[in-house]
């Protein structure tokens, strides 16, 4: 077989042996772009999918485990220290890339969060209601990927 194939290749001219090479390179793109490329770009997407609920169900897990374990009855404190610094900081530490964050003359801070998950954005907030900052708004808006914008103007709370 292999032998009747050489016999048939070194027959012909040197324009369709060009041809035929060619075309076994073309060949050999399409099926390494659909055999190799293609599966791993589909098993990539759905990694980031998968991560990106794993992230929400933490979220949420870690929003009703705060619940659960604060007193009922405990005085919320202010924050110690400059808010900008605290939101920046805790910002960081859940994972929120702050696109901009101004401290306002009144003693509020407007932050802006470019895209976020929308029960992990719900979950840190609620989480800094009970740290002791408040919110004043809040603007949400849908981004991309199932992600949402958001506008939070933040100040601290005053205990009497």
């Amino acid at each position: 077989m292999i032998a009747a194939l050489k016999d048939w290749f070194i027959g012909l001219s040197q324009r369709e042996k060009i041809l035929i090479a060619v075309m076994g390179v073309l060949t050999a793109l399409i099926l390494g772009y659909y055999a190799i490329i293609a599966p791993f770009i589909g098993a990539y997407e759905d990694a980031q999918t998968r991560y990106g609920e794993a992230i929400d169900r933490q979220a949420q897990i870690e929003a009703k485990v705060a619940a659960l374990a604060a007193p009922l009855d405990a005085a919320v404190q202010p924050v110690a220290g400059p808010l900008d610094v605290f939101i920046s900081q805790n910002a960081g530490e859940a994972g929120f890339a702050v696109g901009q964050l101004d401290p306002q003359s009144n003693g509020t801070v407007t932050l802006a969060i470019s895209s976020a998950r929308p029960t992990a954005l719900f979950g840190w907030l609620a989480t800094l209601e009970n740290r002791g900052v408040a919110i004043e708004e809040l603007s949400v808006n849908p981004g991309a990927n199932d992600t949402v914008t958001a506008t939070i103007i933040l100040r601290s709370v005053v205990v009497e």
